[in-house]
C-alpha cells in the first residue's frame, strides 16, 4: 500500500498517474485503508476526463469514496502523509520529508537519508552519497 501511494506522487502523464491512483485506492480500500482510499478517490475524480476514456475508473472511484467515507478508519498505519512533500529514499524506500535532512548523490541527485553519507550510491553505483564534488571526480586506490 505504501510503495503505490508513494508512487501516485511522481511526475506522471494524466493517463499514467489515473492507473497509479486507481491502484493505490483499490489496494488501500482492499486493505482496509478506507481514508487514504476515500483520499485516492477524490483524486482520481479530479483528473480531467479525457473524451470518456476513465468512465469506468470514474464510477469505481464514486463508489470507493462513497463506501469509504462511511466506514472513514484506517487498519494500517502507513508510513505516507499526502500533505507533505517528499523524497523516496532511494536505499530503504522509505519517505523523506521536506524539512528533514538527506543526504544528494552528486552524479544522479538521487537522495538517501542522512546515514548513508560516504556509502556508494544505490541507484547509480558510481559516487559517495553526501560528497560535495564540482564534477566527476575519478580516484584510483594505489596498489601497496
Amino acid at each position: 500500500m505504501e510503495l503505490s501511494a508513494y508512487f501516485t506522487h511522481c511526475n506522471l502523464q494524466p493517463g499514467h498517474l489515473a492507473l497509479a491512483l486507481n491502484l493505490a485506492m483499490t489496494q488501500s480500500y482492499k486493505g482496509g485503508n478506507f481514508i487514504n482510499a476515500a483520499a485516492f478517490a477524490r483524486r482520481v475524480l479530479e483528473l480531467p476526463d479525457a473524451a470518456g476514456h476513465h468512465n469506468d475508473m470514474r464510477k469505481k472511484a464514486q463508489l470507493v469514496l462513497k463506501n469509504s467515507e462511511q466506514k472513514a478508519r484506517n487498519a494500517h498505519i502507513l508510513n505516507y502523509d499526502e500533505r507533505n512533500p517528499f523524497n523516496i529514499d532511494c536505499k530503504n524506500l522509505v519517505p523523506i520529508y521536506r524539512g528533514s535532512p538527506s543526504s544528494p548523490c552528486p552524479y544522479c541527485t538521487s537522495t538517501h537519508s542522512i546515514d548513508a553519507k560516504g556509502e556508494v550510491c544505490a541507484t547509480c553505483n558510481i559516487a559517495l552519497v553526501g560528497v560535495e564534488t564540482l564534477g566527476l571526480v575519478s580516484q584510483s586506490n594505489p596498489k601497496s
